[in-house]
């Protein structure tokens, strides 16, 4: 998409990912050659489904959602799908900022990510989806915390600037943590439980075309955090 110009750039909705196999199956990752990147269960697409739903029921009154943003791992990509199919989008913009954080216990070697094109021949919820890379480039592994944080907000800022308009953003937990940091103004250790598929939203405004201001902030009462501040 191209950069809409200064102003209010739209809502944005910044969720977890669905429930993955490996909570389900603790010995999955024993038997995977990909155990840094589980898929998600018949359970975390009910959970997507129930998110595109909710999504789709606030969007009736903050307008239509124009834009899916999705981490490039796989659980991730799974219920970005769920979720565009909720909404009727055809298209998910995968982007490498929001890959999980690559500290080794994450991820124990450097990422290799499915192809799209390759899992819309095998998973049904993807068949009539397209996929388009925003083109951001893949962090550095092994990755600490602090880097992976000051990536998220970083990319957080940057996705309402590039999309405008409505939008939809499937990540990890430690990037929806990273958004009540950037949105509530509370220390970022002070979220300590973003349960699956839970989510915040916010306007986004620019303006002077630089990084959004962030207002009208809603966190899902599902996710914990050690401050007052977060109701």
């Amino acid at each position: 998409p191209r950069r809409p110009p200064a102003g209010r750039r739209g809502r944005v909705w910044v969720m977890r990912h669905g429930m993955r196999i490996d909570e389900q199956d603790v010995s999955w990752r024993d038997r995977s050659d990909r155990p840094y990147d589980p898929y998600i269960t018949s359970e975390g697409r009910k959970q997507a489904r129930a998110a595109g739903e909710l999504i789709r029921r606030q969007a009736l009154e903050e307008g239509a959602i124009r834009w899916v943003v999705s981490s490039p791992f796989l659980r991730c990509l799974q219920t970005a799908a769920e979720i565009a199919n909720a909404l009727g989008i055809a298209t998910i913009y995968v982007d490498n900022g929001l890959c999980e954080v690559l500290q080794t216990r994450n991820v124990a070697v450097r990422p290799q990510y499915v192809r799209p094109d390759t899992l819309r021949l095998t998973d049904g919820s993807m068949a009539r989806l397209s996929f388009e890379n925003t083109g951001a480039p893949e962090p550095a592994w092994p990755e600490e915390l602090s880097a992976a944080r000051l990536r998220f907000t970083r990319t957080l800022e940057r996705l309402p600037m590039d999309f405008g308009g409505n939008t939809v953003v499937v990540a990890h937990g430690d990037t929806v943590a990273q958004f009540v940091s950037l949105t509530k103004s509370v220390p970022e250790d002070s979220v300590y439980s973003v349960p699956n598929c839970s989510m915040v939203c916010a306007d986004a405004f620019s303006p002077d075309g630089g990084a959004p201001v962030f207002s009208r902030v809603w966190v899902g009462p599902d996710i914990l955090t050690l401050d007052s501040m977060v109701e």
